[in-house]
């Protein structure tokens, strides 16, 4: 029975997920770092982040912090668990490399997305410098692996045995439930969570269509080798 478990394509999954410890690793190392910077050190968080108005002068540096910034261990924990829930079963599909690159290229696209596509309506809609820290932390990675999830549905093989299937779907649906509706505790506006999460989701779709478009390279005749004659 032991041997039957090793075997089996869940367990499998679960000792292939190495990008996603990579990914777990980044975040956690990336919350002690910046603990440090803004606790012993006292530098300003402010320095740290980003907002719509900086980012849209060109300091474009402050979206790759704000992506991994994370001020409390709450909102550390949940981005983790769900990286842990979901992101095993698309690396299981997709690749390491090409999941880690998704995961921070989508927040980074998606930050750029929601400042310099939606910035100037939220703006002028809400009437406030909105900081990114409204979804900092990867937030945005979370909503760009509902399409990556899908993409590793649509992907045929290697299959996916019923314990694989039902623990994906059942981490899709809590998080949908859970944690993709706008939080009344939160002082941002509805708007701007909402806002966020399409940008989340478009930037993750995004780096769907790369994953699948780079699958199916050689497949495609224009970039396929010519035989000599």
């Amino acid at each position: 029975m032991l041997q039957k478990l090793r075997n089996s394509t869940f367990v499998a999954i679960v000792l292939a997920a190495r990008g996603t410890l990579l990914i777990c690793c980044l975040l956690l190392f990336c919350y002690l770092l910046f603990s440090t910077l803004t606790n012993t050190f006292l530098i300003p968080t402010n320095d740290l982040l980003g907002d719509v108005a900086s980012i849209l002068k060109g300091e474009l540096w402050r979206v790759i912090t704000s992506t991994v910034y994370f001020s409390e261990w709450t909102p550390l924990i949940k981005t983790v668990l769900i990286v842990l829930v979901l992101c095993p079963f698309i690396e299981w599909k997709i690749g390491s490399p090409a999941l880690v690159m998704s995961f921070f290229a989508s927040s980074w696209i998606g930050i750029l997305l929601f400042c310099f596509g939606f910035g100037g309506i939220i703006r002028s809609t809400v009437g406030i410098n909105t900081y990114v820290y409204a979804f900092y932390g990867g937030t945005l990675s979370v909503y760009a692996l509902f399409p990556l999830a899908v993409l590793a549905f649509l992907i045929k093989k290697p299959a996916f045995f019923l314990l694989a299937k039902c623990v994906l779907v059942g981490g899709l649906l809590l998080y949908f439930t859970v944690g993709f509706w706008p939080n009344s505790d939160t002082p941002e506006p509805a708007v701007i969570v909402q806002i966020s999460q399409l940008c989340g989701a478009l930037s993750g779709l995004f780096c769907a269509l790369i994953v699948v478009a780079l699958r199916n390279w050689k497949k495609v005749s224009f970039f396929s080798a010519k035989p000599s004659n």
